[in-house]
């Protein structure tokens, strides 16, 4: 995303999410399989990625 916490919070509500939207689309396209839009949500992606392991489904992460 490339701004500062100090920017980032400067930013009105749908500034954010447009910039959020934006480095998602970008990560997307170049190769990301799972994106996240804060450190909260890492848990619940953890819990998510093993229980397709344990599936026997392939990640590459």
């Amino acid at each position: 995303m490339g701004l500062s916490l100090e920017e980032f919070s400067s930013l009105t509500d749908s500034e954010k999410e447009a910039i959020i939207s934006k480095t998602e689309q970008s990560f997307r396209q170049n190769g990301a399989d799972f994106t996240i839009k804060s450190m909260s949500e890492l848990p619940m992606l953890i819990e998510n990625i093993n229980d397709l392991i344990v599936e026997g489904k392939k990640v590459t992460c």
